[in-house]
């Protein structure tokens, strides 16, 4: 037994299937299920059973992850404390959410604190994120939660050993292009937006329910756009009759073509960040939050 293979079982249990964690930990497939093989020869006992769908912990299985996950978590602050190169000015790695609002707020700090010089922004799924987080590849993590969705996401922040904290709550808004039939509404509901197209930023196979970065149900949308770039989203808007949803943050700067406006619902939206419980935030990211939490009081369209 190997502290790799304990790193293999943790990111099967929280992945859900072997070739899912192969791809987050960069090894093979056939190299993970081998590794995990051994392991489970050397204990003398099943950690998961395999089913077409994926692989879920057997009751022992159960057991043995969550003493790993103990392990796999310390060995990394230990590494992460006494293996890694003294550095004055270490990379800054945050993990978000597709937010239009991450641009002018990374150049704003940037400009703040000019003696940082190394910044990663790391836009993907919530599942992706969270883990990134977990294995302390990004400082926090930023996304958000409501009524539809917090359980979930909640259970996912609990299992990873991560914690949240809340940035600001925030109304459900609408993205549209700037000559849509709609863009001269001062407010829509559900109904103005029945039968139209959506774009929506592709999450973790039917995980939507509960990590969708999409805030409205969609299920009487025309047509339905599944992307996972902004960029791409923003191109689908301006030149189509569709919609997406988001936090309402975005400046004349980041997206000349699109214009947003409010939805009417009851969703109570909150943007959280997350971070590892045993582990202190650097001063780096400590003065990024406070970046944060200054621009959303200040911010103006």
């Amino acid at each position: 037994m190997n502290i790799q293979q304990l790193r293999y079982v943790v990111a099967i249990a929280n992945s859900g299937t072997f070739r899912e964690a192969a791809s987050k930990l960069f090894v093979s497939q056939p190299s993970l299920s081998v590794a995990v093989k051994d392991l489970e020869a050397e204990l003398g006992f099943q950690v998961f059973t395999r089913t077409t769908t994926g692989a879920v912990l057997t009751s022992q299985g159960m057991l043995f992850y969550e003493k790993a996950l103990d392990i796999v978590r310390n060995f990394d602050s230990f590494e992460k404390q006494y293996t890694k190169p003294d550095n004055s000015n270490p990379q800054f790695s945050i993990a978000s959410q597709h937010y239009d609002f991450l641009p002018p707020l990374i150049t704003s700090f940037s400009e703040r604190y000019p003696d940082y010089k190394d910044f990663r922004i790391f836009e993907s799924t919530t599942v992706q994120i969270l883990d990134e987080v977990a294995q302390g590849h990004s400082d926090i993590g930023i996304i958000y939660i409501n009524n539809q969705n917090s359980k979930g996401i909640q259970q996912k922040i609990d299992k990873l050993g991560l914690e949240s904290v809340e940035l600001i709550p925030f109304q459900t808004h609408i993205y549209l292009c700037k000559e849509h039939p709609l863009a001269g509404k001062s407010s829509l509901t559900m109904k103005d937006l029945a039968g139209l197209p959506t774009v929506r930023f592709t999450q973790e196979k039917d995980e939507y329910l509960y990590y969708s970065e999409n805030l409205v149900d969609t299920t009487e949308s025309s047509l339905m756009f599944n992307v996972t770039d902004r960029a791409t989203l923003n191109g689908i808007l301006e030149r189509t009759d569709a919609y997406a949803t988001g936090s309402g943050f975005l400046d004349s700067r980041s997206v000349n073509g699109i214009t947003v406006i409010p939805l009417e619902d009851h969703l109570d939206n909150r943007m959280i960040y997350v971070k590892r419980v045993d582990a202190t935030l650097s001063a780096c990211a400590l003065k990024f939050i406070n970046v944060m939490f200054e621009y959303f009081n200040t911010f103006n369209p």
